[in-house]
């Protein structure tokens, strides 16, 4: 039998590291491919709850002219009226 030739070697070795490569790339391109829809869904995510404080906002904006949720309001921000005496009660 004879023995190969030293350019098919040469070819040999390139061809495996080609191969090689061409896996590093892929097994890559999986791993960026993974994280993307990973942060995908955490954006997905963040965004439905950005559309929900949305709503709510929008919700206490329709109420703005209300004057039962104005002193509603006021009242838990600790505000009086004028004739009124504001107890704080101390924690035990």
């Amino acid at each position: 039998m004879d023995r190969p030739r030293p350019s098919y070697r040469l070819l040999t070795l390139v061809f495996a590291l080609g191969v090689l490569q061409a896996l590093a790339l892929v097994g890559f391109e999986l791993f960026r491919l993974h994280r993307l829809e990973a942060q995908a869904a955490a954006l997905s995510a963040q965004n439905a709850e950005l559309w929900r404080q949305v709503r709510d906002l929008e919700a206490v904006l329709e109420k703005r002219d209300d004057p039962a949720f104005l002193e509603a309001l006021a009242r838990g921000m600790g505000w009086v009226k004028k004739d009124e005496i504001l107890y704080a009660r101390t924690p035990h």
